[in-house]
């Protein structure tokens, strides 16, 4: 059930796995996953052996708050079933996010070789973070010439 403005609505949840199924059960490049806390539970009910997931993107911070299971448990799930946790490549807040103290992890399948190290990543990103701040300084020239 969901509550929407003090009402109650049932709605139906599908496994993972059955929509993988229904699609023939492709391989999966990247998954994201980002559903208010329930994140854990979710993901011990997938078939690990069964799908071929490379890539997941999974909300963290609301953990064990209504479901049970820690980030450091589910860190901990998810190299027991063959992935590794990569604590540097989901890193990049915007204000919003730091604001709820968003967190998100990401995990990739063991044997998946990576396409960057941390330190490339890291220049990326200063890089990406100069674009910004000299956008930004465009931005108050050209309002400062007004």
């Amino acid at each position: 059930k969901k509550a929407v403005n003090g009402e109650s609505f049932e709605m139906q949840c599908i496994p993972l796995y059955s929509i993988l199924l229904a699609m023939g059960n492709p391989t999966v490049h990247y998954f994201s996953l980002d559903v208010e806390g329930a994140e854990f539970p979710i993901l011990q009910s997938v078939p690990w052996d069964k799908v071929d997931i490379q890539v997941l993107s999974v909300e963290t911070h609301l953990l064990n708050r209504i479901f049970p299971g820690t980030r450091d448990e589910l860190i901990s799930y998810m190299d027991e079933v063959g992935y590794n946790h990569i604590p540097w490549a989901h890193t990049k807040q915007n204000n919003l996010r730091k604001t709820m103290g968003t967190t998100d992890d990401m995990f990739v399948r063991k044997g998946i070789e990576l396409k960057m190290t941390k330190e490339e990543k890291e220049e990326k990103d200063k890089q990406y973070q100069q674009r910004i701040d000299d956008y930004h300084n465009t931005l108050r020239e050209q309002k400062t010439e007004l």
